[in-house]
């Protein structure tokens, strides 16, 4: 049976001879080759070569971003508007809208001017970013500032005309033949408005715009759904078997109901759409997935792709599997911290694997894959005995016998938690569900009405906001409320402070700690560093934010200048994990360890990588690195 067969088998819900392996090796290539630690007897072969030399199959569900036929498929990323070999479109601005391209050291900056108005978009993607391992460009800029840019940017994708081409597609099919299954590209955002939320706006603004204009968002997203259908459409008639049709779900940042909302329906409308042309859509499903298992079983996807379960999220793959191996196929398994030596023993690893065959028994719907990618400094070893142990114990269908799931310690089960119900103090009780609510412009003339009856600043500051803050913070580890509760409540809060700051002793807020915080040296991700810095602020901790792509030398040089109770140090790659340990190392030679807690968190990091590298502490989450920072600075007083 070829790589092909035993892929599309999996697929349909068919039983192939053995486990398909097909492990995604272009990020790990790239990285090694362009920093020179490509190992010798690859030297020379492609990534392709690689795995037929080792009997895999080939992985051709992400597109290759570091490798485009021309500037121009990747141009206006800011827009998400790609035009690749994997996609079987192209696209044409309206020829009223004058396009001005600046490109410098890897930065594009791009100004569309439209009938309506001119919005500008920057994106980064340099050779750094390459061999750090990163896929896809940065968004350093936006298109959507404020409420003025919707209209211009729906002016665009209202005018814009999608044209069918599937010449380099059809090339690329004949180029992979049996060894694996071609995907085509449909998009990265898997409707309307989780383009929107992906390419449009800042993470963090994303949430507030959400709220404060629903109005606009909505006819954005009318004019995208144009757009979409499509996109959908050409698909359908095109030679495409699978289509990638967006991802990177998570439960906190696509949380349930939104996408419940947002989402789910467009995955539906593509499955139905293109499922009745034979097609089947997969989603890159690599993210926390919790409170998110009914809506991706129930959504229509045929492919739940890049899973990642537990130890790097909370969800043990034998759950996965009990809870959507009937209706539709999962892709992944590993996590890539399996493959870090900072992260996973040897012991750990074959113990893992164990674990995984009998989990995932009796094999039928499970692509067997790295999720989402092989690390750039992952030991290919382990790549390679996956390989070994498929094809010796891999054969289909798989026997369960005695299983036993294993307890994985580093991740919290926070469904069994209670929420923090409010205790209503009567006297500040209007203040506390302004916070509870994000009512941040009804609670300024609020706290006014309180200061002119001569209550003190200080009792306003810790009986009414914090009080309710610190609700909102259990609730989010409860998974009661998420992203967008919190930034409301914070906002409501931070206006509020605006009015007491005045009143407060000494005309200032009388903080828990100081806590610097920054994302390490290559790496650009922040939204989950803005959260810890949000929820930090909200209750009682004055915090700076040195931002991302931050070198040792400026933690250290802030440490020193703030004098802060904690720093904390964040990352989402696996190759920028190390960065952590510089830090943390020059802090020692500096003399300054001992006058500072250090926190780290990220998706690839755990206890044992946080001990081993000196940090005092690590969270897995938001509210976990809130309860740690309290108990930090505990320890310091």
């Amino acid at each position: 049976m070829t790589q092909r067969e035993r892929m599309l088998k999996a697929i349909k819900g068919e039983m192939p001879d053995r486990l398909p392996y097909f492990p995604r090796l272009d990020l790990w290539y790239v990285a090694n080759a362009l920093g020179g630690t490509l190992p010798e007897k690859y030297k020379g072969k492609t990534p392709d070569e690689i795995a037929r030399a080792h009997g895999w199959g080939l992985h051709k569900i992400n597109p290759q971003y570091h490798n485009v036929r021309r500037t121009e498929d990747t141009l206006h990323w800011g827009l998400g508007l790609l035009s690749l070999k994997e996609t079987v479109y192209k696209f044409q601005f309206p020829s009223n809208v004058d396009i001005q391209v600046k490109t410098k050291n890897g930065r594009t900056k791009i100004v569309y001017h439209t009938p309506v108005g001119s919005i500008s978009t920057t994106t980064i993607y340099t050779e750094e970013m390459k061999k750090s391992g990163v896929s896809a460009m940065w968004i350093e800029e936006h298109a959507i500032k404020d409420k003025k840019d919707y209209q211009a940017i729906g002016y665009i994708f209202e005018n814009m005309k999608i044209i069918p081409c599937d010449q380099d597609f059809r090339k690329w099919q004949q180029e992979v033949g049996d060894g694996g299954v071609c995907f085509t590209l449909g998009g990265r955002a898997s409707s309307p408005m989780h383009h929107i939320q992906k390419y449009f706006i800042n993470g963090t603004d994303f949430y507030y715009h959400y709220h404060d204009y629903q109005k606009e968002m909505r006819t954005l997203a009318e004019k995208l759904g144009i757009f979409f259908d499509q996109i959908l459409q050409i698909i359908a008639e095109s030679p495409a078997e699978v289509v990638f049709w967006g991802g990177n779900f998570d439960e906190m940042i696509t949380y349930p109901s939104f996408f419940q909302k947002e989402i789910l329906p467009w995955i539906q409308k593509a499955s139905d759409i293109l499922g009745k042309k034979g097609k089947y859509v997969s989603c890159h499903c690599d993210g926390e997935n919790q409170g998110l298992l009914d809506l991706i079983r129930e959504s229509g996807m045929h492919i739940a792709e890049a899973i990642c379960p537990a130890p790097m999220t909370k969800v043990p793959m034998e759950e996965y599997y009990k809870r959507w191996s009937d209706k539709l196929t999962i892709f992944g398994g590993i996590p890539s911290i399996m493959l870090l030596s900072e992260s996973t023993t040897d012991e750990e690893f074959e113990a893992y694997l164990d674990y995984f065959f009998q989990a995932i028994a009796p094999g039928k719907r499970m692509i067997v894959g790295i999720a989402d990618s092989v690390p750039p400094k992952g030991i290919f070893e382990r790549v390679i005995r996956i390989g070994e142990r498929i094809e010796k114990e891999g054969k289909l269908p798989l026997e369960a016998g005695g299983f036993r799931p294993i307890e994985w310690k580093i991740i919290e089960d926070v469904s069994k938690k209670v929420s923090k119900e409010i205790i209503w103090d009567k006297e500040f009780q209007i203040i506390q569900n302004d916070v509870l609510e994000g009512n941040h412009e009804g609670i300024k003339p609020h706290i006014e009405n309180l200061l002119n009856q001569g209550i003190k600043a200080e009792d306003i500051l810790k009986r009414g906001m914090i009080s309710a803050m610190e609700v909102i913070n259990e609730r989010f580890k409860s998974g009661e409320v998420f992203i967008p509760e919190v930034l409301l409540s914070a906002r409501a809060m931070n206006e509020a402070i605006k009015v007491l700051e005045p009143y407060l002793a000494g005309g200032k807020l009388a903080a828990k700690g100081k806590v610097i915080m920054g994302t390490v040296k290559g790496d650009l991700h922040d939204i989950g560093k803005n959260l810890v810095l949000t929820m930090l602020k909200g209750v009682g901790f004055e915090t700076i934010d040195l931002g991302i792509d931050v070198p040792a030398e400026e933690f250290i040089r802030k440490v020193k200048e703030e004098k802060p109770e904690i720093l904390g140090l964040s990352a989402l790659l696996t190759t920028t994990m190390p960065q952590m340990k510089i830090v943390i190392e020059t802090l020692r030679k500096e003399g300054i360890r001992d006058k500072v807690k250090v926190m780290v968190g990220g998706a690839p990091l755990n206890e044992k990588f946080a001990r081993d590298i000196g940090a005092d502490g690590y969270a897995p989450d938001a509210a976990g690195a809130v309860n740690l920072a309290k108990q930090l600075v505990g320890k310091n007083q």
